[in-house]
């Protein structure tokens, strides 16, 4: 399991959406990696039910899109193999 801190800035409630917004930053290995995340829940909603929530919405953006780029990554690595550009 990986270890790594997530900071939330800039925290804000949208009424007419009712809803938590914030961005959560991942430190990991000296990178900073931002998400951009909501989170459904009443004004009443206590910090800790938010944060967790908003942590737990921007972990699944990560792993959604390190799976992505990880795929990505092993298409170009195929193609420039293919053109004689990588010896693997």
């Amino acid at each position: 399991m990986q270890s790594y801190g997530a900071e939330i800035q800039g925290l804000t409630y949208n009424a007419a959406q009712q809803a938590y917004q914030a961005r959560v930053i991942f430190h990991e290995q000296g990178e900073r990696i931002t998400f951009p995340v909501e989170f459904n829940a009443p004004i009443s909603a206590d910090y800790a039910t938010v944060s967790r929530g908003l942590a737990l919405r921007a972990r699944a953006l990560r792993n959604r899109k390190r799976g992505a780029n990880v795929a990505r990554l092993k298409d170009v690595a195929q193609i420039a193999a293919c053109q004689g550009q990588l010896d693997a």
